[in-house]
């Protein structure tokens, strides 16, 4: 694992820990909100395996998939976003935290 690496698992443990604060303080019950902490979970739980699983196609793949779940919590935070169960302050800089580790993966992988 290198000081890189470190940065994108950091990330995903403080933005998981930002969507669990958000769900539990949330006013209204939000939207999909088990889909919301699953997915946020998924990130760092498959980046964390992709690390143990030294270089090449298998950390690669894992990597991947921590990707697709980081879209996908985008996708929930925009949902509730839509529906008015979040505001702006609370949605935006969350799904960019999201949007950068994305890139951190891609980077990752394909840098």
């Amino acid at each position: 694992m290198t000081y890189r690496n470190l940065h994108v698992l950091d990330a995903a443990e403080r933005a998981e820990d930002r969507v669990n604060e958000l769900i539990e303080r949330s006013p209204r019950p939000l939207l999909y909100a088990k889909q919301l902490r699953d997915s946020a979970h998924s990130v760092v739980a498959n980046i964390r395996e992709g690390f143990g699983r030294g270089n090449g196609r298998d950390r690669d793949r894992s990597l991947a998939i921590a990707r697709g779940e980081s879209e996908e919590t985008i996708g929930h935070l925009g949902t509730n976003f839509r529906a008015e169960r979040i505001g702006g302050k609370d949605c935006w800089p969350l799904r960019n935290q999201y949007v950068v580790i994305g890139k951190m993966l891609n980077s990752i992988m394909y840098g």
